[in-house]
């Protein structure tokens, strides 16, 4: 099992590193062997790996990827976690009372008799597109990682539309919007964010201009 977390780490480690140091990425990975015959192959790898790291905050290449994977692993899959586990699970961090989505419904109005039984019909049309948001995060985060802003742009676009359709459906049903509301405004910040990053890539790599979006 260390044998196998080891040769993992190293491997982050080499990949961190990149083309440009790929010498070096080589002479770590002779030494390795070396420590592996020692019987100290992790403790190796984590050094490997923090000198990489150190390396990469050297370089606007390595800051730019370890930006990257921070906004993906921070905010896009937690994000997308949260989205699907509402979706799937009825979680009730999105919305108001503690009850998931069947807490949205505003009490104490004249059209809550009224429109309590097509609400409760609605129910499974909202969770789709709360779960169309969260895997639109996830898909995002993939393309994010592969540099593919083409692509970033298309789910961009679909993810604002879903939470926008929520946000007009739960409106037209009387529903309590706000935390909707707050989601989108957050995918917003999220979506201009990406933007940025997809700008300093193509900084960084001028050919990639025309996959930039925008």
């Amino acid at each position: 099992m260390t044998a196998a977390v080891s040769r993992a780490v190293m491997a982050l480690a080499v990949c961190c590193l990149g083309e440009s140091r790929r010498e070096w990425a080589l002479a770590m990975q002779v030494e390795f062997e070396t420590a592996v015959a020692e019987g100290k192959p992790l403790l190796f790898a984590m050094g490997c790996l923090a000198a990489a790291w150190r390396e990469m905050l050297t370089r606007e290449e390595g800051r730019f990827a370890l930006t990257n994977y921070a906004l993906v692993l921070g905010l896009m899959i937690p994000m997308a976690a949260l989205q699907i586990g509402c979706a799937l699970l009825g979680l009730p961090y999105l919305y108001p009372g503690g009850n998931g989505l069947s807490g949205a419904l505003l009490e104490g109005g004249a059209h809550e008799p009224v429109l309590r039984s097509v609400y409760q019909a609605a129910i499974p049309s909202l969770a789709l597109l709360q779960l169309l948001i969260g895997l639109g995060h996830l898909r995002l985060a993939w393309v994010m990682l592969e540099r593919d802003w083409a692509g970033v742009t298309r789910l961009a676009t679909l993810t604002l539309a879903a939470a926008a359709t929520l946000v007009l459906f739960m409106g037209v049903l009387f529903l309590n919007g706000t935390q909707a509301l707050l989601q989108g405004a957050v995918l917003v910040i999220e979506l201009a964010t990406v933007w940025k990053v997809a700008r300093w890539h193509a900084h960084l790599s001028p050919a990639a201009g025309t996959e930039h979006p925008g």
